[in-house]
């Protein structure tokens, strides 16, 4: 994950805030989707269709997106949450084809096999 949202933070800051305000998430999931290809298999890595741009008095500015990670045998809906000293990752659901796969162990290997260069 770190190499996809250091490749997302490439993306101009003022362009992709223009694209949360603007509702564009045709060019977000673009995006998402051009930094992705460079480490995960097509359509594993996608936007969710929700951003937000998170402006609090006092504190830095935060861009969330969010974001789904689909592998069998489990798909993961979280929110990327992008701050000018951090990126983060809030996972807000975990959907699993069997019980046995929600474990951290199943995690690593789902995400394992989602890399691009791996069978």
């Amino acid at each position: 994950m770190r190499d996809f949202i250091a490749e997302l933070c490439l993306v101009d800051g003022g362009v992709l805030i223009g694209w949360i305000r603007g509702e564009r998430h045709g060019n977000i999931a673009d995006v998402v989707a051009s930094s992705a290809e460079l480490y995960f298999k097509e359509s594993v890595l996608t936007y969710a269709d929700a951003a937000d741009v998170c402006l609090d008095w006092g504190r830095s500015m935060q861009v969330v997106l969010d974001l789904e990670f689909s592998a069998e045998p489990m798909t993961v809906f979280f929110k990327l949450v992008l701050d000018e000293v951090f990126a983060g990752v809030a996972i807000q659901r975990i959907v699993a084809e069997e019980t046995g796969a929600l474990s951290l162990e199943g995690f690593a290997h789902a995400l394992s096999q989602a890399r691009v260069g791996h069978a």
